[in-house]
């Protein structure tokens, strides 16, 4: 549940300070990465900051979508689906580079996909 949190926290952190004129994602990923590992570290020592700061970092890929594909609620949603999916996927892909790209990748198709498919039925009715 504490690992949900974090990669939430680092979806929402992330696309609200990525929408500052003087900050773009890159930055706010790299930013709230830092401080997130930073505080954990003072508060539960190293090898907790290495795992939620791990799951803060993936959520802030998800958070690095742009706002014409996903607003506020998709990437609640898709952050927590990053959650589910790295708890699954994660383990098979240790030592692989990218793997926490792919889950947030896979998090947002979904609820992208989810979204437009919800509208067009919508529209039907």
């Amino acid at each position: 549940m504490v690992l949900f949190f974090f990669a939430l926290l680092g979806g929402i952190v992330t696309y609200k300070a990525s929408s500052q004129p003087w900050m773009n994602s890159v930055r706010a990923s790299s930013a709230g990465t830092l401080v997130c590992y930073l505080l954990v570290l003072m508060l539960a020592g190293t090898d907790k900051a290495n795992v939620y700061a791990t799951m803060f970092f993936g959520g802030s890929f998800v958070g690095m979508t742009s706002s014409h594909r996903l607003n506020h609620t998709g990437i609640l949603i898709a952050s927590c689906v990053f959650g589910a999916i790295s708890a699954v996927i994660l383990p098979f892909l240790n030592g692989i580079g990218g793997a926490l790209g792919v889950c947030a990748f896979i998090s947002v198709v979904i609820v992208h996909i989810g979204s437009v498919a919800f509208q067009r039925i919508a529209m039907r009715k």
